[in-house]
C-alpha cells in the first residue's frame, strides 16, 4: 500500500501549514496576519517600494499584495504615496502607527519566534540545516524558473 504520508511533498506541505499556523496565531495576537507582516516588514526594510518589488521578496503575487496593503492601509499601519517620478506609480511606506507597531510588537515577536523555530534544531546540525534549506531552495527556484 502507498504510504503517502512519508512522501517528502506531503511532510514539507504538514509541516509548512503547522509553521504557518504557529506564526499566524502569534500575528494576531498584534493584530495583524502572518502575510501583512511579511509585508509590514518588507516596507520597513525597503521605504517607499513598489507593490510589484514587495510581491516578488515576499513571493506572493501582485493582487495578493495588493489586497493586503488595502487592509494595512484601512488600519493605518501603512500608506500608498505617488512616485514623484512617476504619477502612475505608488510607493508604499509605514505610517507613525505603523512604525511603532513593528518597533515595539512585531520584531520582537518574530525574533522570539525565530528562535523558537532554531531552537528545534540540535546546535550540531543548524548550520548543515540552513544550507540544505538554502540548496533546496535553489534547486526548487530553477524549477519555477
Amino acid at each position: 500500500m502507498l504510504n503517502f504520508t512519508t512522501f517528502w511533498c506531503f511532510r514539507l506541505n504538514a509541516l509548512s501549514r503547522k509553521v504557518s499556523r504557529l506564526y499566524n496565531n502569534r500575528c494576531i495576537e498584534h493584530g495583524v496576519t502572518a502575510a501583512q507582516s511579511f509585508v509590514i516588514f518588507d516596507v520597513m526594510d525597503h521605504e517607499g517600494t513598489s507593490v510589484k518589488d514587495i510581491a516578488a521578496r515576499i513571493q506572493l503575487d501582485s493582487p495578493a499584495v495588493t489586497g493586503l496593503i488595502d487592509r494595512l492601509v484601512k488600519e493605518g499601519l501603512v500608506e500608498r504615496k505617488e512616485d514623484p517620478e512617476d504619477r502612475r506609480s505608488l510607493k508604499i511606506y509605514l505610517t507613525p502607527k505603523g512604525r511603532v507597531l513593528v518597533d515595539s510588537k512585531l520584531v520582537p515577536m518574530a525574533l522570539d519566534f525565530n528562535r523558537f523555530i532554531r531552537s528545534m534544531v540540535a546546535p550540531e546540525i543548524s548550520g548543515d540545516f540552513q544550507r540544505s534549506l538554502d540548496l533546496f531552495d535553489q534547486e526548487v527556484s530553477k524549477i519555477g524558473e
